[in-house]
């Protein structure tokens, strides 16, 4: 089999009935609910799955014109399982030796590996797992993740030379952009349950995870019809219990806004919040399903250049208007956020061509 066969064949795995492998990412994967777990793996395992093979044959002729780097450390985040594991096989498919180091306390790495080993250990052996937060200096080029700050530390501390190469993912943010203007004219309902699904989501820790909603219309309208289908999301893929402290910033925050805007939250918890906030400012969510909803005229065309953004999902706008208001890495429909092709070729992730010398 090839390569991304192989993988293909791990992949299916995971979406089998009563997957051994999911089963043990469900107990072990503990930063989200089980039914959250379940949802998101196999959405990335279903991706992996039915695009991995075409991904192969994109950058089949890239991968042969030129002798494959040596060794390639993957330094992973963490936050969610989603871009360690795409950046694994990424590395796999360009014929590097790999070499991983998950985030503290991460299975995600360790169990994709083991379910691939059992389809064919000798690509499996191409994979080292470390623990060891130097072993980026023995490679030839760096895959990292994380935020901005320690991203740059770690770049200083490379080694220098003709083949040293470094590729950063660091700090992201992600907005949507809503057409709510007439009530004879909004957008359907299905629209504002797929901006609750972004929102919601892997409990909003990714960079593609919108933080604001835009709206030009009733925004007031929107924010609670988009705290409604919170509620249903939550009802069938509940955000994980956080612990004390992380609660009580959630609790600080929802009484901090109530006096600066309008609030919609989850009774007796505090798994999601929407905030209207109508100032023409921006502040930062403090995630886990925490989201704002701004009128559209707040937000600045300049957005982009003040904030790294990496995602605007978008609905009663066409693309055109949307480049228009904000430059972004990737625009896609309301839904789709948290969905990325594997054959994405944006700014978030290596591409095979990026690990070959």
């Amino acid at each position: 089999m090839t390569t991304g066969r192989t993988i293909a064949v791990a992949a299916r795995l995971w979406l089998k009935h009563n997957s051994l492998w999911m089963t043990r990412a469900k107990r072990e994967l503990t930063a989200f609910s089980p039914a959250m777990v379940e949802l998101g793996l196999r959405e990335l395992f279903t991706d992996i799955a039915a695009n991995v093979e075409e991904l192969e044959r994109r950058e089949a002729s890239r991968s042969t014109l030129h002798a494959p780097r040596s060794k390639v450390c993957h330094i992973l985040s963490g936050n969610l399982p989603n871009s360690g594991i795409v950046s694994v096989v990424i590395g796999l498919l360009s014929g590097v030796q790999n070499v991983v180091k998950p985030a503290t306390g991460d299975p995600m790495p360790a169990l994709f590996m083991e379910s691939l080993a059992t389809v064919d250990s000798k690509l499996a052996r191409r994979v080292q797992l470390t623990r060891n937060r130097e072993a980026h200096r023995e490679a030839d080029i760096v895959v990292a993740y994380g935020d901005d700050e320690t991203l740059s530390s770690l770049q200083k501390r490379r080694r220098r030379g003709a083949r040293d190469t470094f590729l950063r993912f660091g700090h992201r943010v992600s907005i949507g952009v809503v057409n709510f203007h007439h009530p004879a004219t909004r957008i359907p309902q299905s629209s504002i349950a797929a901006a609750a699904r972004d929102a919601s989501f892997w409990d909003q820790q990714g960079c593609m995870s919108p933080q604001c909603f835009y709206v030009r219309g009733d925004a007031a309208a929107f924010a609670g019809e988009l705290a409604r289908e919170m509620e249903r999301f939550d009802q069938l893929w509940p955000r994980v219990e956080m612990n004390f402290v992380d609660a009580a910033a959630i609790a600080r925050a929802r009484n901090e806004w109530s006096f600066r805007g309008r609030v919609w939250a989850s009774q007796g918890s505090t798994h999601w919040t929407v905030v209207l906030d109508e100032r023409d400012s921006w502040a930062p969510s403090p995630l886990n399903r925490f989201v704002f909803v701004r009128p559209i005229e707040s937000l600045a065309s300049k957005l982009g250049k003040q904030l790294p953004l990496s995602t605007i999902g978008f609905v009663g706008f066409s693309l055109k208007e949307v480049v228009a208001m904000a430059r972004a890495d990737r625009y896609c429909s309301l839904g789709e956020m948290q969905r990325p092709s594997l054959l994405l070729t944006h700014g978030s992730r290596p591409r095979v061509g990026d690990l070959i010398v």
